[in-house]
């Protein structure tokens, strides 16, 4: 065993026992208000709210392997699953690089060199920053008052967005992002056609992170699918504000402070704190199960035949 294994094998293991002790300190901070919220809501609903937050991650999974493979490698669903599904329980850590430093380790375990997954991982990063940003734009039309004085900057904001996220755009915002980072290795060409793929996959996690704070609404007893819209811009409102509160983890109370203000316009007052606890010990339990089933079934192990690997053809998939 040489030197740098020595040091790896006990900074793992400390990383493992501080995530897990925010994550035990955030759900003891409010278990008790969480127990008496859930008892007022229906168990089916709950459930749906489960599986939908479920996708949400998935489909984020999906949307880092398309950057990938536009990266110009190959990668498995299942080692893309665990790269992810563990790396992101990181996120529980203040400050948003840990998902990145534990992704790119697992990366290399899986055939993609250390360099190209952080790189593949902070694109990502970009990509669902950029898509979150457009989708919660609509939160403002929740408030007439807004609306009626600042619409349009909402519909600039969604035009940006949009043209943001083309794939031709998006590569230019990728690679200016990198330079600002003054990153050393430098940027290798980014496919157009799976990038649009990490896109898609992107903007359909956000609609089932929505459909995921919706059901737990419903749960109270009011079903309305007009609510659909307001709960997915203002879940991504959410997550991009917690991002940005790198100090926060997980975005931990920001998050739900931002949740809360934009869903008293809809939903009575006293329900509020139950729906964003509710919300965020669901995320808590899909992240931990994951996690725990990304390990399980892992198959990757130090030494084994590389699986990532370049693409054999620079031209688009």
């Amino acid at each position: 065993m040489n030197k740098l294994t020595q040091v790896k094998r006990p900074l793992q293991i400390a990383f493992a026992v501080v995530v897990i002790g925010f994550i035990t300190w955030t759900v003891i901070r409010s278990w008790d208000d969480f127990v008496s919220s859930v008892l007022t809501m229906q168990p089916v609903w709950l459930l749906g709210s489960l599986v939908a937050g479920f996708l949400g991650v998935f489909f984020s999974m999906l949307a880092w392997r398309a950057v990938v493979i536009a990266f110009g490698y190959r990668i498995s669903v299942r080692d893309a699953s665990h790269v992810v599904f563990v790396s992101q329980i990181g996120k529980y850590l203040p400050g948003g690089v840990w998902p990145i430093v534990a992704g790119s380790q697992l990366g290399a375990r899986a055939g993609i060199p250390t360099g190209v997954t952080a790189i593949t991982l902070t694109a990502q990063l970009l990509v669902s920053l950029i898509a979150g940003s457009t989708v919660a734009a609509g939160t403002f039309l929740a408030f007439p008052a807004l609306a009626a004085s600042y619409g349009w900057l909402v519909v600039l904001a969604i035009a940006v967005g949009v043209i943001a996220l083309l794939p031709p755009v998006l590569t230019r915002i990728i690679g200016f992002a990198f330079r600002l980072l003054r990153r050393k290795d430098p940027l290798p060409p980014i496919r157009a056609l799976p990038l649009t793929a990490a896109i898609g996959w992107s903007l359909i996690s956000w609609v089932c992170f929505g459909v995921h704070l919706w059901t737990i609404v419903t749960s109270l007893g009011t079903f309305d699918p007009g609510l659909l819209p307001l709960a997915t811009s203002g879940y991504a409102l959410a997550w991009v504000a917690g991002f940005l509160a790198i100090i926060a983890p997980a975005g931990a109370g920001v998050r739900e402070a931002i949740l809360a203000l934009v869903l008293t316009s809809v939903v009575p007052v006293g329900s509020v704190l139950g729906i964003v606890l509710v919300s965020r010990f669901g995320l808590i339990v899909i992240d931990v199960a994951v996690c725990l089933y990304a390990l399980a079934v892992a198959r990757i192990r130090p030494g084994t035949p590389a699986v990532g690997r370049p693409t054999a053809a620079p031209g688009p998939e």
